[in-house]
């Protein structure tokens, strides 16, 4: 985990789906940071340095409105709440997000609670959102709009009513810097977190 918290100030939650904490989904989450305004520190979370382990689907979450499991995503649930925004950046392996962002998003299931009926999400204080999907093919911008809506989907059920989104194709470390992309998608981020 990167941290540049300080204190009084809203907190930008910022999830590297990749297993690699210094490839493309890094850098984009390095650069977003740096176009968020004065009054937000940020917090970059590798997943792939975790310890989380699978949704086992006993629901036990349900009827305790925590997860059985007690491991590295028992601090993200209280980071995620307490967030005032939180970015995802998730690097296309085989037509979709990568397996540990995938557990990850299964792993959220424990914030859900129904009740007669009635879902709720326990996500705490609202929140921006911000979704970056990277990956290698020249095309991806055209081909993976489905990852993307997904994404978006799983912010905006969870509270999230202001999200900004963009894919990154042909990404790697050494070159995502000079996308057009992505510095489009920087604009519409410092945009969204000015306002």
């Amino acid at each position: 985990m990167i941290s540049c918290t300080r204190d009084n100030m809203k907190n930008m939650l910022m999830i590297n789906g990749s297993p690699r904490s210094n490839g493309s989904s890094a850098e984009i989450l390095k650069m977003i940071a740096k176009k968020i305004p004065k009054g937000y520190s940020a917090e970059i979370v590798n997943l792939g340095e975790l310890k989380i382990s699978h949704c086992k689907g006993c629901k036990y979450c349900k009827a305790n409105s925590k997860c059985v499991t007690d491991d590295d995503m028992t601090s993200l649930y209280k980071k995620i709440q307490d967030c005032d925004a939180i970015a995802f950046s998730v690097p296309v392996y085989f037509g979709a997000e990568t397996g540990l962002f995938k557990n990850f998003l299964d792993r959220l299931y424990a914030l859900v609670d129904v009740k007669d009926g009635v879902r709720t999400v326990r996500s705490g204080k609202p929140k921006k959102g911000i979704v970056a999907i990277n990956c290698g093919a020249p095309d991806g911008n055209m081909l993976y709009h489905g990852m993307m809506t997904h994404l978006f989907t799983v912010l905006k059920s969870f509270g999230v009513s202001d999200v900004v989104s963009g894919i990154v194709p042909k990404a790697s470390p050494d070159t995502v810097k000079d996308s057009q992309f992505l510095k489009d998608l920087l604009d519409a981020v410092k945009f969204q977190m000015s306002s």
